[in-house]
């Protein structure tokens, strides 16, 4: 069985990696329908909806290059989410949301986190399964 490590995760928004990434995750979904009729047996049918998917990423501050300057609230990008080295999700998204985390207590590098949604069709990796 041919397990994967994250340790080669990274994030390349239109052509640049967002530099110090140390979690990421996406989520699609579809809606779905929902119905009963005659033809039901008393029991809910389900249709396929529209597809979406959103995600966040987890990243580490840096001031000499930090992801402030590459992305922003609002900002349309294609988001490539790394697996590893060769496998990766290909995402047209939309920037929702930008946030950072400093905690004075336990003195922490900065931290931060931004979530995106999908805006159109995305690309999953090849596993070559």
């Amino acid at each position: 069985m041919a397990m994967l490590s994250g340790q080669y995760g990274k994030i390349i928004a239109d052509g640049v990696e967002v530099a110090n990434i140390t979690r990421w995750k996406f989520e699609t979904k579809s809606n779905t329908i929902a119905y009963a009729s005659s033809a039901t047996g008393g029991f809910r049918q389900r249709l396929r909806g529209v597809r979406h998917g959103a995600g966040t990423v987890q990243f580490v501050l840096n001031a000499a290059a930090p992801v402030q300057n590459q992305l922003a609230e609002g900002d349309h990008v294609t988001l490539k989410l790394h697996i590893d080295t060769d496998r990766f999700y290909s995402v047209p998204a939309v920037i929702e949301t930008l946030s950072l985390e400093v905690d004075i207590d336990s003195a922490d590098p900065v931290n931060g986190q931004f979530k995106f949604a999908t805006a159109g069709a995305w690309t999953s990796p090849d596993f070559g399964v």
